[in-house]
C-alpha cells in the first residue's frame, strides 16, 4: 500500500493514476504519474506536472517586474516558446520508497 506523500488517485481498466507530493510541501509542485496500457498490451509511463512562468521570482521592484514580463512576452511572440524548468524533490527514505512502490504497483495493476 502506498502511503508517505504518494497516493493512488484514479484507476480505470487501462489506466492507473498516482500523485506524488514534493518534499517542499507546496502542492503546486506535485507530480501525477500515469500508467497506460496501449492496444498492443505495452505499458507506458507518463509524468504530468504543472509548470508556470512568472516575473516575480527575480523581480526586485515594479519596474524590473514589468521589464521581465515584457521580455517574456516578446520572446514568446517572436520565438514561439519560453523554456521553463520545475523541480520535484523526493526525500530520502520513506518518501522514495513509497514512490518506487507506486511505480511497481501501477505496472503490476496493468499486467
Amino acid at each position: 500500500m502506498i502511503s508517505f506523500r504518494t497516493m493512488k488517485i484514479e484507476q480505470f481498466e487501462d489506466d492507473v493514476y498516482y500523485r506524488a507530493a514534493c518534499s517542499c510541501g507546496n502542492s503546486e509542485h506535485d507530480v501525477t504519474i500515469e500508467f497506460e496500457k496501449d492496444e498492443d498490451g505495452d505499458i507506458n509511463l507518463f509524468f504530468h506536472k504543472k509548470v508556470c512562468y512568472t516575473s516575480r521570482w527575480t523581480a526586485n521592484n515594479i519596474f524590473s517586474d514589468f521589464w521581465l514580463r515584457l521580455k517574456g512576452a516578446l520572446k514568446l511572440l517572436f520565438t514561439g516558446y519560453i523554456e521553463l524548468e520545475e523541480s520535484f524533490m523526493l526525500e530520502k527514505g520513506e518518501h522514495i520508497d513509497s514512490f518506487i512502490k507506486a511505480l511497481e504497483e501501477g505496472r503490476e495493476e496493468l499486467k
